[in-house]
């Protein structure tokens, strides 16, 4: 059985799915959070144990991730999944769970890397738009690709197209962990 840390900062709706879909072989073990946010609730619900890492609480960044790779240790963390966590991980970090850390991203990569990628997309009216899982690397948004998902749209209301981009999320990344978990590829 293969251990899964997920890393959120917000509402935790991937986390949800994933959590609700679950992944054969494995089981998420661990919810690390950067702030007091809704996915804490997610994980209570879940029974699934939570840890929250305040940067201001840590001398430094190395300090506070330093903590949470010991908790990672002790959980026997196997995979990595970011769904929303709103810090970029040192190139330290991301070193020693190399090819172990995955994200999704809303926007076809490369296109729109970084925050308010959907948006980005939006004011450049494109009409394919989509969703991206990766391996995270010391950029941002810049792992190399495991999948991509499109998504169609040639309306006006950005609400709906942000709807119907979350949806694919919540298809296409429980999926690509199930892939993983079931290709061996998390350790």
């Amino acid at each position: 059985m293969k251990n899964i840390a997920v890393f959120a900062s917000g509402r935790g709706t991937n986390f949800e799915r994933i959590a609700t879909r679950g992944i054969r072989g494995a089981q998420i073990s661990l919810l690390i959070t950067d702030t007091l946010c809704n996915a804490l609730s997610v994980a209570q619900r879940h029974s699934i144990p939570a840890k929250t890492f305040v940067r201001k609480n840590f001398e430094t960044r190395a300090a506070m991730e330093d903590a949470i790779i010991r908790v990672l240790e002790e959980y026997r963390i196997d995979l990595i999944v970011l769904a929303g966590y709103m810090r970029l991980l040192s190139p330290t970090f991301v070193t020693s769970y190399e090819n172990r850390i995955i994200n999704i991203h809303p926007s076809l990569l490369p296109l729109y890397k970084g925050k308010d990628a959907i948006q980005q997309a939006f004011e450049d009216g494109r009409k394919i738009y989509g969703v991206t899982v990766h391996y995270v690397n010391e950029g941002m948004d810049e792992g190399r690709i495991i999948e991509q998902g499109q998504v169609s749209y040639d309306g006006e209301d950005i609400g709906e197209l942000e709807s119907m981009i979350h949806a694919a999320e919540w298809e296409l990344y429980p999926r690509v962990i199930q892939h993983l978990i079931d290709q061996g590829e998390t350790t």
